[in-house]
């Protein structure tokens, strides 16, 4: 019987996969691909490049994963979320990515006031950063960083059918 690599904490499980441990990347595999996987397919509906879109993202997580680190004191599994999107607009045109209109991305948008949605689109569809969608939209970053927690608050509400 094969055992199972088991990791305590988070600065363990990071270092093991910084010094190529095959089975803390498998782990990290394990415990997050379902749900990044769930992610990709709502941004791009198609399985293949969902799957492909997946691959990429780990074998970038795996290959700069002291990034984590300057991210701030967000969580492992929302940094491995917003690699998976970033990867996700790298490859795939912002039309590729909300063309389906069941894409649940577009149908929540669609709740959203427009100003929330603008922002939502150029931060999270597009890719921009606060400060460049600031300038897009002619408002402060102060306001753009509003309307993100407003549109984060109602995709809440929207995933969980509240």
């Amino acid at each position: 019987m094969q055992s199972q690599a088991v990791y305590l904490n988070e600065r363990t499980l990071l270092e093991q996969i910084k010094a190529g441990d095959p089975a803390a990347k498998h782990w990290l595999y394990d415990q997050y691909a379902a749900a990044m996987y769930g992610f990709v397919l709502q941004l791009v509906p198609d399985q293949q490049e969902a799957a492909n879109i997946l691959l990429k993202t780990f074998t970038g997580i795996f290959e700069n994963i002291d990034e984590y680190y300057q991210s701030g004191r967000i969580s492992l599994f929302s940094w491995l979320l917003e690699k998976t999107r970033e990867m996700a607009v790298r490859v795939c045109p912002y039309g590729e990515l909300t063309g389906n209109e069941s894409n649940a991305l577009i149908q929540f948008s669609r709740t959203l006031d427009e100003q929330c949605k603008q922002v939502f689109v150029l931060c999270y569809c597009k890719g921009l950063s606060r400060s460049n969608a600031a300038i897009t939209m002619g408002v402060s970053e102060e306001r753009v960083h509003q309307l993100l927690k407003e549109a984060m608050i109602a995709f809440r509400k929207f995933s969980t059918g509240n």
